[in-house]
């Protein structure tokens, strides 16, 4: 059989590996800086002009036999992993990255040289090329000429590339140099050097994942708030935090990846380091919050992906890969927001992900070399960021919420009474008897409340979004309601027939002479045939039926949602005694203490809000246990109603153990058919009430302590 090799003209293979590979002239650029830094320079010199691009390097050149035999054969790459000589990994192997001279002219002129070797020079306009010897006044590494350039390159091109080249070449083994026409030469210098906190950032955020243990190890250091933060947290925990976290048991629920333990293992090490910091904010916010800093220079960087210091093509920082705008509309909260799950915003977030040619092999370049191949590796590599993301955004928002709470106590009455201001409303003529210094307290007085109205605004408009947030989760569940009585109204009209079929059915096989013969172990052997347990079966889905539908159409009658609780402990029974009906093999104990006969602030659904969603919650995770006991002690103090709920399940999700106020985030669950909002409801309904969530224990069974105002 004779051997065949494919023939591709010269022109096609620039047109499609360098003018169809490259999609812009900077990413071009950018490749044949990876070819200098490869072949061990220490400086790479990029001349600009009118009608030129040069590339000069110190590199280790090239010789007859190398153009020959890598440069001119296409899909080759003689380059391993690291250069054992410099110890530089190489950032090559695909064997492509010479087209990139493709993308920038239609001729060039490459001239290389080994130290002692004869120098070579290669030719092309991409329809013919040839090589041959040359002399040449280096002694070692490689010219590039590239003429008849294919863009017009401009002040604002240049500024455009070295924005570019910052972003996206992170090493400092090589120095790179660009120069346009007979301006002062540009150094490149990453965009993540020489970071000051304070001055960049307020908070560094450090990821890394080992995939030998499946552990993400979180880590920030803040400086966001002033030393006064002390008095309401403790002083490691506003400027240190640290905690591991097994993204086997994180993501083995949310995500939708199966076989997650294998791409977990197999996607190999890494690490990232983010940088968060706030725009400039009104003096009055700054001062509410605590911020040390009020406005920081140049932080809107982006995240840049590196692969061994070189960004991955439309990873460089222009790119939203993390999807952090995405979050931030899905969870719109504010951080100070009382229970919704404060989300980075796009503006606040710069840094970088570092991963390695061999140890992340899994994460593999796109054909094109613009991009990653978004598969299962890449899916679940993403999904691990965004935990480590959330981590911060939930260490920083508890923050918040407790200067939230300690503004609140402090400040119960915000705004004091203006009295020069009531003394002039009541007769306004005294303003002429006024002295000079009385005016000035007067129209003090009066900014006062200027400024107050604009902070009320904002607070307004602030609870607006907290509320929008609120509203859109609950309005998907009363949505949810909603259809289900709609199915209970018409199951209502067949009660007689859910509740009696049964019977209905036995009497008539009994009339007819079949009952006993369907009966008999003949009838009985085949599970799928056995009448009389179907029958049976059917009866008990009927009785939950019938339970459900008495449990719909209570939940939604308008009189529960109008009268004021007037006995804690008759309304805790009613709730009860409804779910003792539909569950035989569950116990309840309940105790009510120092209750009087009064008129509370609440109405009837809110406990059953709260007791139905904790109860659910018990009986979803403790489906396997043939006895559960619940145990409800409601205690009123004063004003205060404190409701303490335990069972004696399974307890609490081990990834939970360090933070069990975790399960009250929105979506926060453990069950792959769960929605993650019971818990949330709860915490939700505490705080609507003044009150909140004081303590959460999964160690032995479930224990949660709430408190209301009644």
């Amino acid at each position: 059989m004779e051997n065949l090799k494919f023939t591709i003209e010269d022109r096609e293979i620039a047109e499609l590996l360098g003018r169809q590979n490259f999609s812009t002239k900077e990413s071009a650029v950018f490749e044949l800086i990876k070819n200098s830094y490869d072949a061990g320079s220490e400086t790479c010199n990029i001349y600009i002009d009118d009608h030129y691009i040069k590339i000069i390097d110190t590199g280790k050149g090239m010789n007859h036999e190398d153009f020959k035999t890598n440069w001119m054969h296409v899909g080759k790459s003689n380059k391993g992993y690291k250069d054992e000589i410099n110890n530089r990994i190489f950032t090559g192997s695909k064997g492509v990255g010479r087209f990139a001279l493709a993308r920038l002219g239609n001729h060039v002129k490459v001239l290389s040289k080994k130290n002692t070797e004869n120098a070579i020079i290669w030719k092309t306009d991409w329809i013919t090329s040839g090589f041959e010897e040359t002399n040449v006044d280096f002694d070692q590494g490689t010219y590039i000429e590239i003429l008849d350039l294919r863009d017009k390159w401009r002040s604002k091109d240049i500024n455009e590339l070295i924005e570019f080249l910052n972003r996206a070449y992170k090493s400092k083994e090589m120095e790179v140099f660009v120069h346009f026409k007979d301006n002062e030469p540009h150094s490149i210098q990453s965009k993540f050097q020489n970071l000051k906190i304070g001055v960049n950032y307020v908070t560094k955020i450090l990821l890394n994942y080992n995939s030998t243990n499946k552990k993400l190890t979180v880590k920030t250091e803040s400086d966001e708030f002033k030393s006064e933060i002390t008095e309401i947290v403790k002083p490691l925990f506003a400027t240190y935090y640290k905690e591991d976290f097994s993204m086997e048991d994180e993501l083995k629920i949310s995500s939708e990846i199966e076989d997650i333990d294998f791409y977990l293992t197999d996607l190999g090490n890494f690490s990232a380091e983010f940088y968060f910091g706030l725009e400039k904010q009104p003096k009055e916010t700054a001062k509410k919050f605590m911020y040390k800093y009020n406005g920081l220079s140049d932080l809107n960087k982006g995240i840049v992906l590196y692969r061994n210091d070189f960004s991955i093509s439309s990873f460089d920082g222009k790119k939203d890969w993390l999807d952090i705008a995405s979050r931030a509309r899905k969870s719109p909260a504010a951080a100070s927001h009382l229970t919704g799950s404060w989300r980075v915003r796009l503006n606040q977030m710069s840094g970088f992900v570092m991963i390695d040619k061999k140890r992340n092999a899994n994460l593999k370049d796109m054909a094109n070399r613009q991009g990653l191949e978004e598969d299962e590796f890449y899916q679940v590599f993403i999904e691990i960021i965004q935990f480590g993301i959330s981590r911060f955004e939930k260490n920083r928002q508890s923050i918040i919420r407790k200067i939230v709470e300690k503004n609140n106590i402090e400040n119960p009455n915000e705004y004091e009474d203006k009295k020069k201001l009531k003394e002039f409303l009541k007769q306004p003529t005294t303003i002429t008897k006024m002295s000079k210094q009385e005016i000035v307290s007067l129209a003090t007085e009066i900014k006062e409340i200027q400024q107050e109205a604009k902070e009320r605004s904002k607070v307004f408009k602030e609870s607006e979004l907290k509320h929008k947030y609120d509203v859109r989760i609950l309005n998907v569940l009363a949505t949810q309601g909603l259809r289900a009585s709609a199915v209970a109204h018409e199951l209502q009209n067949k009660r007689n027939a859910l509740s009696s079929g049964y019977q209905d059915v036995v009497n008539a096989l009994v009339e007819y002479g079949f009952w006993e013969k369907l009966n008999s172990d003949e009838y009985t052997r085949v599970s799928y045939m056995n009448v009389p347990k179907t029958l049976e079966n059917l009866e008990e889905i009927n009785v939950k039926l019938i339970a459900f539908l008495d449990v719909i159409l209570n939940k939604i009658e308008k009189k529960k949602f109008n009268s004021k609780v007037e006995s804690i402990e008759s309304a805790v029974k009613r709730i009860i005694d409804i779910w003792k009906q539909q569950y035989i093999w569950i116990d309840f104990e309940i105790i009510v203490r120092n209750e009087i006969q009064r008129e509370y602030k609440f109405t009837d659904d809110v406990f059953e809000v709260i007791l139905d969603n904790l109860i659910l919650n018990s009986i979803q995770h403790n489906e396997m246990k043939d006895k559960l006991l619940i145990k409800i002690i409601v205690e009123i103090i004063g004003e205060s109603v404190s409701i303490n709920y335990s069972d004696n399940g399974v307890g609490l999700h081990r990834k939970y153990n360090n933070d069990p106020k975790r399960i009250l985030e929105v979506h926060e669950t453990t069950r792959s058919d769960g929605h993650g909002l019971g818990m949330w409801i709860v915490d939700n309904t505490a705080h609507m009430y003044g009150g909140k969530v004081i303590d959460i224990n999964g160690e032995n069974g479930f224990n949660i302590q709430l408190t209301m105002k009644g």
